[in-house]
């Protein structure tokens, strides 16, 4: 009895496996990479005035400038730290997806070669299909 609850068991966790992994919204790799060029453009358009002007500068303006670049790269760089951090999420479910593709097939080729399956589809008359 348990010989033949084995197969569907599996089958069973396959089919829940897949409908899990197609369930999950597929995340957009290239829109994301496109708002990330956009976003980088936006900061350089930002910092690059401010360099242009502490380069032009003198005495305590040009320190007036100097702190104003800094002040800049330093609120860019926590715009890239929370984007990063808000991305996170999305790319270990795309991950996931991924890994999980691999562990449904890894276990249908799995199946295919398992002899207790082959040994059941001859007794059926015919081949497991999985």
């Amino acid at each position: 009895m348990l010989n033949r609850s084995l197969p569907i068991a599996a089958a069973l966790l396959l089919s829940a496996v897949a409908a899990f992994a197609q369930s999950e919204k597929p995340m957009d790799c290239q829109a994301m990479m496109q708002d990330m060029q956009k976003s980088m453009k936006s900061m350089d358009d930002r910092l690059q005035p401010l360099v242009a002007k502490m380069n032009q500068a003198k005495g305590s303006a040009r320190t007036d400038a100097l702190v104003a670049v800094v002040n800049e790269l330093v609120a860019q760089r926590q715009q890239m730290r929370d984007q990063m951090g808000s991305m996170m999420p999305q790319m270990m479910d795309h991950m996931l997806q991924h890994m999980q593709h691999g562990m449904m097939q890894g276990m249908v080729d799995s199946m295919k070669s398992c002899p207790m399956m082959q040994m059941q589809g001859k007794q059926q008359g015919h081949e497991p299909q999985h």
